[in-house]
């Protein structure tokens, strides 16, 4: 074979061992909206976009109201420790323009901070949750727990 021919050969050879699948591995599908987080970081979350600031905290509402239950266990043992099983807690929930949530605060300076341990349960109930995406930037709920009156 000419040198010319071989070297045409070889070229080519490598070419199409190059060609072949760069991806070994085959990826996950994405979770489908509104999935829990299951373990993924939040980029591996769907979260659906809002249009509106309006629509944004419709739908972080109806997300916490989904995770109530996991809330309201903190609530509980927080009101436990306190020896006031029927106080009042208000919070504030900051969610970025990527869904992600930044945070659960007390929305009054005057009250002052959440107690730490309440601050991180409601927060880790909350973590990884498929809050929306918008273009309004940081959009924050306010989530008050407070005991409803029974009559009889």
């Amino acid at each position: 074979m000419a040198p010319a021919a071989f070297a045409l050969s070889s070229a080519l050879l490598l070419l199409a061992g190059a060609c072949g699948s760069s991806n070994p591995t085959p990826r996950p599908p994405a979770p489908a909206s509104g999935a829990t987080d299951a373990g993924l970081p939040d980029a591996q979350v769907a979260h659906p976009f809002a249009s509106t600031v309006v629509e944004a905290q419709s739908l972080i509402q109806d997300q916490i109201d989904a995770h109530m239950k996991t809330l309201w266990k903190c609530v509980g043992a927080y009101r436990a420790t306190r020896d006031d099983p029927h106080k009042a807690v208000v919070i504030d929930v900051g969610i970025d323009q990527e869904g992600i949530l930044l945070g659960v605060t007390s929305p009054s300076t005057k009250q002052g901070d959440l107690d730490p341990t309440l601050k991180q349960c409601l927060f880790d109930g909350l973590h990884g949750v498929p809050f929306p995406r918008s273009h309004a930037g940081i959009i924050t709920v306010r989530q008050t727990f407070t005991d409803q009156a029974v009559s009889q």
